[in-house]
């Protein structure tokens, strides 16, 4: 194979891995303020179950309409079960949670700690070396996403307590993503997302049981009026479209490269409300600029030296 033809393949995988991303984050954006809705008739605990257990059985429902089957008799079951019950199950309640207690920006902004947190997972592990390019481009992603929060005119940014919910969401997102990626490869990306969300509503179900029998939270739910348009959106799409994309953009880029695209999370929530009513300042739009071009820092190579793109990224 000529070194054309590889570099035209890297460069395919990069796009497709980034376009991925792009859509990721848009559609997972979302979550936070329908969450942050729904929270007003529903306990965080069965939200968080319905969430994705919901979302695993739609897209299960979607592949079977349209015939779609795979080869799933060697896939590693008991691993894929393990590592989205942990790993779905409880970021999806301490996300919830996070939401809960404190507000949708603030938990978005936490979420763009992501790969600095992949990052470190990955030195820690020995999967990851970070190169010059790398770092800088992840502190350019990191300020870009701050920015856009602190230039929120109108937003109360006063922690809450509920943020030690977020970010014990990321620490467990992060690995889950890494395992996943590393260790259930053999697994499309569309199975593995209903798998691995199924499994995590399977912990959640009983342990939503469990606290309402003794009393620390008391079972609530609603699908009036909005509720049910709110539900519909957040299960199959935000959750669940937006996992397939995640998965894919870590396949192609490597969990740590492919989580700066989160990075513009407060700047899809800012949009959001802008679109509600509220406002958009050029200091969002800087940091919105500055998170892309940390993003694409990470990933040009210089010079025609190979590109470091984390442990579970294909170069």
């Amino acid at each position: 194979m000529s070194k054309h033809v590889v570099t035209e393949s890297r460069v395919t995988r990069r796009l497709q891995g980034n376009s991925y991303g792009f859509a990721y984050g848009i559609l997972w954006s979302t979550g936070f303020p329908v969450t942050y809705l729904l929270l007003e008739a529903w306990d965080p605990y069965t939200l968080a179950a319905a969430r994705i257990g919901l979302a695993g059985l739609l897209l299960a429902l979607a592949a079977y309409l349209v015939g779609q089957s795979y080869l799933w008799r060697t896939w590693p079951w008991r691993r894929a079960v393990l590592i989205g019950g942990i790993g779905v199950g409880i970021s999806t309640v301490m996300l919830t949670l996070g939401v809960k207690y404190s507000n949708p920006v603030n938990a978005a902004v936490l979420s763009t700690t992501l790969p600095l947190v992949s990052a470190v997972m990955g030195i820690a592990l020995k999967e990851e070396k970070i190169i010059p390019r790398l770092a800088m481009g992840i502190g350019i992603a990191v300020l870009g996403g701050v920015l856009i929060v602190l230039s929120a005119a109108e937003q109360e940014l006063g922690w809450r307590g509920g943020e030690a919910f977020v970010m014990v969401s990321v620490v467990t997102w992060t690995w889950f993503s890494r395992a996943s990626t590393a260790k259930l490869s053999t697994i499309p990306p569309y199975p593995r997302a209903v798998i691995t969300m199924l499994s995590g509503a399977l912990v959640l179900i009983p342990v939503t049981a469990l606290l309402n029998f003794v009393g620390v939270s008391e079972i609530a739910w609603s699908i009036e009026g909005w509720n049910l348009f709110w539900i519909l959106w957040l299960c199959p799409i935000a959750a669940g479209v937006s996992l397939v994309f995640w998965l894919k953009s870590a396949e192609y880029l490597g969990v740590t490269i492919a989580a700066i695209h989160i990075n513009l999370v407060p700047f899809y929530v800012i949009v959001i409300a802008f679109f509600s009513g509220g406002g958009l300042s050029s200091y969002q739009i800087i940091g919105a600029c500055l998170v892309v071009a940390g993003a694409v820092i990470t990933q040009v190579r210089l010079g025609g030296t190979p590109g470091q793109l984390g442990s579970t990224g294909r170069p």
